[in-house]
């Protein structure tokens, strides 16, 4: 009697071994999600940055006169057209690159239009469009009525 009560207890080989083989499984799975969610966490920052970029470009250029060009450097312009095909990395008002934003690429496009009636009015249509160092694209558009 005691000893087929020893014989009771425990776990057979082959128990243990698919024990081990389950749980590894379950763990390799676990550690696949893990590994794709800690590769892609970067990725939200990254388009905070571009779209902080872009931003900054809308604004500076919404600030400006929409008619009439004088292709003045970057600190000394005042109308919007004179971004016209701009196509740099982020820069800050005076001109200087800014060395945090090095990766990404800024580009620029300012045409004329006329908005359809019933309004009419002749203005600039910008658009901002950074590319991020993933290749990720952000793109704000925007108008600009004339002064």
């Amino acid at each position: 009697m005691y000893a087929e009560r020893l014989r009771s207890l425990g776990f057979t080989l082959i128990e243990l071994i698919v024990v081990i083989v389950v749980l590894a499984a379950g763990l390799v799975g676990i550690l696949v999600v893990f590994n794709q969610t800690v590769a892609r966490s970067a990725d939200p920052m990254l388009q905070q940055q571009a779209i902080a970029a872009a931003e900054g470009y809308m604004e500076e250029i919404l600030s400006m006169r929409c008619p009439g060009s004088d292709g003045a450097a970057r600190g000394a312009r005042e109308f919007a057209l004179d971004y016209d095909g701009t196509n740099e990395v982020p820069r800050n008002m005076a001109g200087a690159p800014i060395a945090a934003l090095g990766a990404y690429n800024v580009a620029v496009q300012v045409t004329t239009l006329t908005v359809d009636p019933p309004v009419g009015e002749p203005g600039c249509r910008i658009r901002v469009t950074v590319t991020g160092p993933d290749g990720a694209r952000s793109q704000l558009a925007g108008f600009r009525a004339n002064d």
